[in-house]
């Protein structure tokens, strides 16, 4: 009797974990597989699980990934996995936290004395160091260069790449009914690139619904305004088409 070969089955294997996302290791090299979590954390450490939440922000996600390759924009997304998971490169992530704001809201409203809406005349870009024992602190280039947190090179990449791919979104949302107010952008770098991480969905993102402002975004969570899932769904829905 020939004693049959055993096919070996990759089994991934979690590398980190966060409040929001797991990453385990994948078949590729130099890549990652990173899952979406139904857990929800408030800032006040309130954790809780809505089924579907992982599941929503991956789809959202995908599709905004794979339509700024569409401009040329670099991103760790490489393709699905599952419902709730994606393929994405391993980057050397930058400690940095990029917001960029088209419509006033949120703390911006409350350092500024500024009613919430107001449409900005430009966009404006803030930076926010990535350190959970300094409560995520606001910076300017100054800071960053001071703590030698990222180079000034590095700085004027990601502005760019912010900039850019602030433009391409708005413009995306816009028609299809939808306001961009903000969005917070994580990058790292993969050899000489800089290049877009973590994720884009209304966890990361302010986004309102363009007749009645109503947010269809992670303040729904914020404030206790229920139908979470619903208005996740209806963006997903939106931007589908």
């Amino acid at each position: 009797m020939t004693r049959k070969n055993k096919v070996q089955v990759f089994t991934p294997e979690l590398v980190f974990e966060g409040n929001n996302k797991k990453f385990y290791t994948s078949e590729e090299e130099n890549c990652l597989i990173m899952k979406f979590k139904d857990t929800i954390t408030l800032r006040d450490g309130t954790v809780f699980k809505m089924k579907g939440h992982g599941e929503l922000r991956n789809k959202i996600s995908t599709i905004l990934f794979e339509y700024l390759h569409n401009f040329n924009i670099l991103t760790h997304y490489i393709k699905p996995v599952d419902e709730s998971s994606m393929l994405v490169r391993k980057l050397n992530m930058i400690p940095i936290k990029v917001v960029v704001r088209n419509i006033a809201a949120g703390n911006f409203c409350d350092r500024f004395g500024i009613e919430k809406g107001r449409v900005l005349d430009q966009p404006v870009i803030e930076l926010y160091y990535k350190n959970n024992t300094s409560h995520y602190p606001f910076v300017n280039e100054y800071h960053v260069y001071a703590l030698h947190i990222s180079t000034p090179e590095e700085i004027a990449m990601i502005t760019r790449m912010a900039s850019k791919i602030n433009a391409i979104l708005r413009s995306f949302f816009e028609r299809r009914d939808l306001k961009f107010v903000d969005a917070r952008f994580e990058f790292g770098v993969l050899g000489d690139d800089i290049v877009l991480g973590d994720e884009i969905s209304p966890r990361t993102c302010r986004i309102w619904d363009k007749e009645t402002n109503e947010p269809l975004d992670f303040e729904r969570v914020r404030f206790n305004m229920g139908n979470v899932k619903e208005s996740y769904s209806e963006i997903l829905r939106r931007i589908s088409i």
